[in-house]
C-alpha cells in the first residue's frame, strides 16, 4: 500500500519506466518495459476509455485483444533490441567482438590479428651426400591447438647433412692409468687391423710394460670379452693385471704356440761306456747365448751355426723367418749356476731342420736363428749362459700393439662439453650450428662449436669434442652415457612459420582519380607474424605489387609524404583483410591500370602445442633423399585474433598512454594489446640490485619462447618510445590449479544440470569452452583475478549461493593441486582430500579452477511445514 493507493486499489504502473543507471554497472538497464508491462498499460488504458470502458473481455480469442497482445510483443521484441544495442554502443557493455572492434578503433586502437605459429623441425635424409632444403619448403603438421592440419614453410635455406639428421653426444672421458686390477683395455680397431690381429675370446696375450728393458714387469693373460665401441676395441681380461702401476699405456703381443728348448726334458744322467765299463755321467743343461764360443758340451747338437741359433723341443711347421719371437730364460755368467729371469723380444731371421741330442734324448727338431743374441746391454757382459730348462719361447701372431685402458667418464666442470662420434667432415660441419635434444617428450635447444685442433686430414671417425652454448638446463652428464645413451639429438633443424602461400592474386584495377583505394584479400585468415621493431608488432606475410613494383607497408598513413609508394593493412571484425592506398597527400594514389594490383600472401594462423598423437609430420613437397620429418617440440608463439575482453581493458589505457611509455600502467597496456597476451601486471623490482620494471605476463599458449619474444618487443618500445632509463625484464607467469568440492541445496523448481552449468560460469571454471561455458569475469576468470591473489572458501560460498535455484551451499573441500602446463593431467589427492579457509599463491601465479577438478554434489531440500 501506498500513499496514494489506499485499502484495495491498485498500484500505480509505473510505464515507460525510465533508465536509472549508476556508475560502474557491468550491463546498462535501457528498456521502458517487457511484454507484462505493454500488455497491462495497454489494458490499463483500455480501461480509461468511456467508450471501450464496457468490454470487458480480456482473453485473446477476442480479435481484438490478440491484436493488442501481438503489440505488446512487438514492444517487447523492440525494447529488447534497443537496450543490446544501448550496450553494443559503448565499450564496457559490449559484448560482441564486433561492437568492441568498432569502438576501440574511433580511438586508433585496432584489435590484434591472429599469430601464426612457429616450430623448429627435425629434417632427416638419406644417403652420404648433403641435401639443399630451400627456402620456403612446405611441411604440413596436425597440432593440438588447431583443428585442421596446419601448414609450414621454411623461413631459410640451410644444408642438411645425412650424418647430422640423427646422432648422439657422449660426457667427456679420460684413460685411467694402468694399475693392479685392471681387466679392461682398448685400443684403436683400425691400429689393431693393421697390426694384423684379429682378436678372440681364449686368445693369450702378453702384456709387457717395457719391451726394450729385459727386466721388465709383464703377465700372460687370457682373453675374456671383445667388444668394439666407437672407433676402440675394448678387451676384457681374465683375472687382471697383476704387475703395479703401469702408466696411460702398455704393449701386448697375442700369442701363438709356446714352445721350449730341445732337451730341457732330457734325464739328468746318461749311460755311456768307457773302458768297457758303463757310467752314469750327469747331463749338462747349460747352454752359451752370448760371447764367444770356447768350446761345445757332450751332448749336444754341434755345431750349432752360432749363439743366435735355438732348437726347438718338437719341429714346428708353422713358424718362419720375419716373424716375432718372445723369448723367457735366467741367465747367469757361470755355466753351471742359475739367476735372474729375462725377457727379450727377437725376430727370426732363419728356419732349419735338424736332428738333436740332448743326454739321452735324440730327436728332430726346428732351429731357429734370430736376428740379434740373448744378451744384457754391454753393462753386463758376462750374463752369457743360461739354463734351458728356464727358456720359454712364444710366438707371436702379427705386430706387437699398444693398448690404454678403456675411458672412463668424467663430469665436466661447466656442464658445456660433451662428445661427437663421427668423421673429421661431419665434424665440422657442427661448427655455429644448432642441435636439438631430445629426451622423454623434452626438447632443448643450443648452439655447438667444435675445436679446430680435433680435425683431422685423415677424415677419422671418432669421439670430438663440442662445446654447447647455452649448457644444458634439462640434461646433466649423467644423460649422456658412453653406452645406451638416453637422448637423441638432431642437426638438421629447418625453422618454420605457420602459412601457406597462396598464389598471385589480382586484388584489382588502380585508378589514379579514387584517393584511398580499398581491396580484400580473397583468402583470410591472413598470416602475421610479431616483429620486435614493427608498432604494432603483428607484421602481415603479404607483398603488394603495383604495376610490377613493390609497395611498402606502413603501419598508418598518418605524417607521410604525398609521392610514398605505401599501402595499410586492416583487419575488419569478421577478419577479412583489407588493403588501402593513400589519397595523393598522406601516401601516394594507385596509378591507373587493368589488373596492376596484385598481391603475394600467406594464410593460416593459431597453431600453437605439441603434434596430435596418432599422426606425423608431412612434407608439402618432393625433395630428394628425403627420409623422414619430425617435431620433437612444440609450435609456439600461434594465437588467436584479440578477444572483446582483452581490448576492453587494454585500449583505455593505450589511448591514454598517447604512444608514449611513461607510466607503470602505460607498460602493461601495452604489453596487453601484444597478441596472445592475456594478463600483465608491471611492478618495480631490484633485478641483480639494479631497478627494473618487471612485467609479469600469463600468455594465451604460455611458453617460454612466447615469453621472450614479448620481452625483445616490450624493450624495443622501451627503447622507441619509452625513457629508456631502465631495464624491463619480462617474466613468465603461470595458472595456478585448485581443487573444489562443493554441495548446494537445489531449488525443486530448477533443473539440475542447468543450475550446475550456472554454477560453473559464475565461478568462472576453464576447460570446457566446448560446451558454450567459458566466462572471463567468474570467480576464478582471468579477468577477474590479480597475480598473487587469494581465494577464501566463504566466497566461494557466496558467489555458488548467488547461482538462481541454488538455496544453499557448503564448500567440503578446497585446497591447491600446483602448476602445470596441461591440467587434465593432474590427479586429485588420492588421500582424503583437506578443507583450506584459503588458498594463496605467489605473485607469478593466477589461481585457476579447471572443470575436472570441481565436484558439485547435489543436497535434496526437505520442505520445513509440518503439514
Amino acid at each position: 500500500m501506498t500513499p496514494d493507493c489506499r485499502n484495495d486499489c491498485r498500484e500505480p504502473l509505473l510505464f515507460p519506466k525510465r533508465p536509472n543507471n549508476r556508475p560502474g554497472l557491468p550491463r546498462i538497464d535501457y528498456r521502458i518495459g517487457t511484454y507484462s508491462d505493454f500488455r497491462e498499460a495497454i489494458l490499463r488504458n483500455l480501461n480509461k476509455d468511456p467508450v471501450l470502458f464496457p468490454w470487458t473481455h480480456r482473453r485473446p480469442d477476442d480479435p481484438g485483444i490478440a491484436l493488442l497482445e501481438g503489440a505488446s510483443i512487438l514492444g517487447d521484441i523492440l525494447t529488447f533490441y534497443q537496450e543490446l544495442y544501448a550496450n553494443e554502443a559503448y565499450v564496457r557493455t559490449a559484448q560482441w567482438r564486433e561492437s568492441i572492434a568498432d569502438l576501440v578503433r574511433l580511438l586508433g586502437y585496432h584489435l590484434s590479428p591472429g599469430l601464426g605459429g612457429k616450430a623448429t623441425f627435425t629434417i632427416e635424409v638419406k644417403g652420404d651426400k648433403p641435401v639443399i632444403i630451400p627456402k620456403g619448403f612446405p611441411i604440413k603438421a596436425q597440432v593440438e591447438g588447431l583443428e585442421q592440419q596446419a601448414e609450414f614453410e621454411i623461413i631459410k635455406e640451410f644444408t642438411a647433412v645425412p650424418a647430422l639428421s640423427k646422432f648422439y653426444l657422449y660426457r667427456p672421458f679420460y684413460y685411467p692409468d694402468i694399475t693392479t686390477g685392471t681387466t679392461k683395455f682398448s685400443i684403436e680397431t683400425s691400429v689393431l687391423s693393421k697390426a694384423g690381429v684379429k682378436l678372440n675370446k681364449k686368445d693369450r696375450l702378453m702384456l709387457v710394460v717395457s719391451p726394450m728393458n729385459p727386466q721388465t714387469a709383464r703377465q700372460t693373460v687370457v682373453v675374456g670379452d671383445i667388444q668394439e665401441r666407437f672407433e676402440r676395441t675394448e678387451i676384457t681380461v681374465e683375472g687382471g693385471w697383476q704387475g703395479g702401476l703401469v702408466g696411460d699405456e702398455i704393449t701386448a703381443y697375442k700369442l701363438g704356440s709356446s714352445f721350449r728348448y730341445f732337451g730341457y726334458n732330457a734325464p739328468l744322467t746318461v749311460t755311456v761306456v768307457q773302458n768297457g765299463v758303463a757310467i752314469q755321467n750327469n747331463v749338462s743343461f747349460s747352454a752359451q747365448v752370448g760371447g764367444l764360443r770356447l768350446h761345445a758340451k757332450a751332448g749336444v747338437y754341434n755345431p750349432l751355426p752360432n749363439l743366435t741359433s735355438f732348437p726347438m723341443d718338437s719341429e714346428v711347421k708353422e713358424i718362419s723367418a720375419g716373424s716375432t719371437i718372445l723369448i723367457s730364460l735366467q741367465l747367469s755368467a757361470d755355466p753351471s749356476g742359475t739367476g735372474p729371469t729375462y725377457f727379450f723380444e727377437r725376430e727370426i731371421t732363419n728356419v732349419t731342420s735338424a736332428s738333436v741330442t740332448r743326454g739321452a734324448l735324440t730327436g728332430g727338431t726346428t732351429v731357429v736363428e734370430l736376428n740379434n743374441e740373448i744378451v744384457l746391454t754391454p753393462l753386463t757382459p758376462s750374463f752369457l749362459y743360461t739354463d734351458i730348462r728356464t727358456v720359454e719361447f712364444h710366438e707371436v701372431v702379427g705386430e706387437k700393439f699398444t693398448l690404454k685402458a678403456t675411458r672412463t667418464p668424467i663430469v665436466p666442470a661447466d656442464g658445456s662439453s660433451l662428445y661427437y662420434y663421427g668423421d673429421s667432415d661431419s665434424y665440422q660441419k657442427l661448427d655455429g650450428r644448432s642441435i636439438q635434444f631430445v629426451q622423454n617428450e623434452q626438447t632443448e635447444q643450443v648452439l655447438v662449436n667444435i675445436k679446430s685442433a680435433s680435425v683431422s686430414l685423415d677424415n677419422q671417425v671418432t669421439l670430438r669434442p663440442l662445446t654447447l652454448n647455452p649448457h644444458l638446463q634439462l640434461s646433466t652428464a649423467e644423460d649422456f652415457p658412453l653406452s645406451d645413451p638416453r637422448v637423441t639429438v638432431y642437426g638438421n633443424l629447418g625453422v618454420a612459420t605457420q602459412g601457406k602461400t597462396e598464389k598471385e592474386a589480382v586484388l584489382g584495377n588502380g585508378d589514379s582519380r579514387q584517393p584511398f583505394q580499398t581491396f580484400k584479400l580473397l583468402k583470410l585468415p591472413l598470416t602475421y607474424l610479431n616483429s620486435a621493431g614493427e608498432t604494432p608488432p603483428e607484421v602481415p606475410e603479404l607483398q603488394v605489387y603495383v604495376s610490377d613494383r613493390l609497395w611498402k607497408r606502413v603501419s598508418s598513413f598518418f605524417d607521410r609524404k604525398p609521392k610514398e609508394e605505401i599501402y595499410i593493412v586492416r583487419e575488419d571484425a569478421h577478419g577479412n583483410s583489407w588493403v588501402q592506398f593513400g589519397d595523393g597527400n598522406t601516401g601516394m594514389r594507385l596509378p591507373s591500370g587493368i589488373n596492376n594490383v596484385k598481391a603475394v600472401y600467406r594464410t593460416g594462423t593459431g597453431a600453437y602445442g605439441a603434434l596430435k598423437e596418432e599422426t606425423t609430420v608431412q612434407a608439402g613437397d618432393k625433395l630428394n633423399r628425403l627420409d623422414k620429418i619430425q617435431l620433437p617440440g612444440v609450435v609456439s608463439g600461434g594465437s588467436r585474433p584479440e578477444t572483446g575482453d582483452n581490448a576492453r581493458e587494454a585500449a583505455p589505457g593505450k589511448v591514454q598512454s598517447l604512444g608514449r611509455l611513461v607510466s607503470l600502467r602505460d607498460f602493461e597496456s601495452e604489453t596487453l594489446a601484444i597478441s596472445g597476451v592475456s594478463k600483465v601486471s608491471a611492478a618495480w623490482q631490484l633485478v641483480d640490485n639494479i631497478p627494473t620494471v618487471v612485467l609479469t605476463v600469463l600468455m594465451e599458449t604460455g611458453r617460454d619462447k612466447e615469453k621472450d619474444e614479448v620481452e625483445r618487443i616490450v624493450n624495443n618500445y622501451n627503447t622507441c618510445r619509452g625513457p629508456q632509463r631502465f631495464p624491463v625484464k619480462v617474466d613468465h607467469g603461470k595458472l595456478h590449479y585448485v581443487y573444489v568440492d562443493v554441495v548446494f541445496g537445489l531449488h525443486p523448481a530448477f533443473r539440475e544440470e542447468l543450475v550446475k552449468k550456472a554454477i560453473k560460469e559464475a565461478l568462472g571454471v576453464n576447460g570446457e569452452e566446448d560446451t558454450s561455458i567459458d566466462n572471463p569475469k567468474g570467480l576464478f576468470g582471468i579477468r577477474q583475478r590479480r597475480f598473487g591473489q587469494n581465494e577464501y572458501a566463504t566466497r566461494i560460498v557466496g558467489t555458488v549461493q548467488n547461482v538462481e535455484g541454488v538455496v544453499w551451499a557448503k564448500v567440503i573441500v578446497f585446497g591447491s593441486l600446483g602448476e602445470v602446463e596441461d591440467p587434465s593431467e593432474l590427479d586429485l589427492p588420492s588421500e582424503s582430500k583437506q578443507f583450506n579457509p584459503v588458498v594463496s599463491c605467489d605473485n607469478l601465479h593466477v589461481l585457476s579452477l579447471y572443470t575436472g577438478h570441481l565436484q558439485l554434489s547435489v543436497a535434496a531440500v526437505k520442505s520445513m511445514k509440518e503439514c
